[in-house]
């Protein structure tokens, strides 16, 4: 309840009392009742599908780093032929069995005749009902990732949510808890699906990596490495994109969308600096973390598909090795169908990137190369 009255009164000081207040309050309202249908849904699951408890986990792979650096890409690549325990959209918004059970004639109503797509690739990412999405949405049913600051008003006018950014340094009961939380989500689906291999999209997670590891010691992650003068501009633009489709952004003045990216910078560059904090001081254990650069995955993809499965130990089915190869033939011609705009467009001096991520403009900021 705390982070809905935080959205009340940041709404509140964006519009005060005007027709765009009035409608974001009919829109905190709709999540809110999502979130209680959520709570009630989840509950009821221990009383008709009590089974999911037993379901183990075992050896679930993370996919962290900055958005717009090869996740989805990568995500997409492993779950398109079914072989992963991977999340659709609608999967995503409705975590619980029981909710399942009620909303799929629906979904299998509106997706009958062709996609439902909820965001078009125009704007960056495509979004349908029912295609494959990250799972880090998942954690916004327990309202704990930075997608709460990027997709809503908080983002606008945030002091500092500290607690949405750096999950590893939140209380251990809460941040266990969260975690905690995606674990029974995981196992309702692999409960659900029959599939056992967790394949997650988890971008934000990337401040989590310490607490992931306790909840789920046989984790693996993949951290996708590419510079920020390639990912933030891109992200930027998804941003821009994405929140005009879902709210208009004619509705924020030119002073709140500057003030908008600048924290979504200032959030960026945390993300880059706590995994080179954490890697360089030796804070996990790197023998869990395959560091993947951008560039690899995209000039060289099939060694680096052999080079992931030799790290996960996850089994490709002939169905996906053939796919990868497909892949790598197409995306020699690939031309992306969105405009990415300047950092210069969001108010954001690319001098002043370089000097921020100075860190990272090294030969081999992370000492992986061979």
């Amino acid at each position: 309840m705390r982070l809905y009255k935080q959205a009340f009164s940041a709404t509140w000081k964006l519009f005060g009392l005007s027709r765009n207040f009035i409608f974001f309050i009919f829109v905190i309202l709709f999540f809110m009742t999502h979130s209680l249908f959520t709570a009630a849904t989840l509950f009821l699951d221990r009383i008709f599908f009590p089974g999911f408890h037993k379901v183990e986990v075992k050896q679930p792979v993370f996919i962290i780093g900055h958005p717009r650096s090869g996740t989805t890409f990568i995500h997409h690549l492993f779950t398109q032929t079914n072989d992963m325990a991977a999340f659709t959209t609608w999967q995503l918004l409705f975590p619980a069995i029981t909710a399942r059970a009620i909303v799929k004639p629906v979904v299998r109503l509106l997706t009958r005749k062709k996609p439902m797509i909820l965001i078009p690739e125009e704007a960056g990412h495509q979004i349908s009902l029912d295609s494959v999405e990250e799972d880090e949405m998942l954690f916004l049913h327990n309202h704990d990732t930075q997608f709460m600051l990027a997709g809503t008003p908080l983002g606008f006018v945030e002091d500092e949510y500290r607690e949405l950014r750096f999950h590893d340094l939140q209380p251990a009961r809460r941040r266990i808890r969260s975690v905690w939380f995606l674990k029974t989500v995981f196992q309702r689906h692999i409960y659900y699906t029959g599939k056992t291999q967790i394949f997650a999209q988890t971008h934000f997670s990337t401040h989590r990596i310490k607490t992931i590891l306790e909840v789920f010691p046989d984790a693996k992650f993949i951290y996708m490495h590419r510079l920020p003068e390639k990912t933030l501009p891109s992200y930027f633009s998804l941003n821009y994109n994405t929140m005009d489709i879902l709210w208009g952004m004619r509705r924020f003045s030119e002073k709140q969308q500057k003030t908008f990216f600048n924290y979504r910078y200032k959030h960026s560059l945390e993300l880059y600096r706590y995994f080179y904090d954490i890697w360089h001081g030796n804070e996990i254990d790197k023998e869990k973390v395959l560091i993947v650069p951008y560039d690899k995955l995209r000039d060289d993809l099939v060694p680096m598909f052999d080079q992931i499965l030799d790290f996960t130990g996850i089994e490709a089915s002939p169905e996906l090795r053939a796919t990868v190869l497909r892949q790598a033939e197409k995306q020699k011609a690939y031309q992306r169908p969105h405009k990415v705009k300047k950092l210069e467009d969001f108010g954001i001096d690319s001098r002043r990137l370089k000097t921020d991520f100075a860190f990272l403009y090294t030969d081999d900021p992370f000492g992986t190369a061979s």
